[in-house]
């Protein structure tokens, strides 16, 4: 059912990301943005990518996204921005209230493209969505534990990813169940508070079959 996503498979994986998280600034930049960042992700050489499908013809329900040396997939981002750019111009152009959010995130893609010498391998999850419809099926975790899984066989010594500090209790649960840890809290914007979480494969232990 988890299986490596292609190339082919990005229209369905934009379909999701927009049921899957509709409202976040991403999505508001439109199909043609989306599918410019998930095809850089792709592009990216450390990528893990990966989909979940219930049979060979069926929809995709879900899918994990993520990077190796994040740093290095930041800086490469940053070289295309303005592909990506054009993708979202005519979002920008007719709701010119999202630039504030897109400066933002822009300033934290900078400082996520400069070196962080931990001394341990890290990657990223940047990205996991699932089909309102499929939700409660443990695709999510089932989605994440292989992404785990991927990065440990990688050589990754630890994966963080961020997300919503406030009013988003069932995710933040959902990521210390499976032995994330919060490392710290920042403010994206004036309104965003974030949390940092880590998984730690040298502290932490998953049940992968769990």
């Amino acid at each position: 059912m988890i299986r490596v996503a292609t190339q082919a498979d990005l229209p369905q994986v934009v379909a999701v990301h927009q049921a899957a998280f509709k409202g976040f600034l991403m999505t508001e930049l439109g199909p043609r943005f989306l599918r410019g960042y998930y095809q850089q992700v792709l592009a990216y050489p450390h990528h893990l990518f990966l989909v979940w499908q219930s049979a060979g013809e069926a929809p995709i329900e879900g899918f994990v996204a993520g990077f190796l040396h994040p740093h290095a997939f930041y800086q490469q981002l940053r070289a295309r921005k303005w592909s990506l750019a054009l993708g979202a111009a005519t979002h920008l152009i007719c709701h010119p209230h999202r630039w504030g959010r897109v400066l933002a995130s822009l300033r934290r893609a900078q400082t996520l493209a400069q070196p962080c010498d931990t001394g341990k391998l890290t990657a990223e999850l940047a990205s996991l969505a699932v089909l309102p419809q499929s939700q409660g099926k443990g695709i999510g975790k089932a989605l994440t534990l292989a992404f785990l899984q991927a990065a440990q066989d990688k050589g990754a010594q630890r994966v963080y990813l961020t997300t919503d500090a406030l009013n988003n209790d069932a995710v933040n649960a959902f990521y210390q169940r499976l032995g994330f840890r919060v490392t710290r809290q920042f403010w994206h914007t004036p309104q965003r508070l974030m949390n940092k979480y880590v998984y730690d494969f040298a502290d932490q232990q998953v049940a992968w079959k769990g």
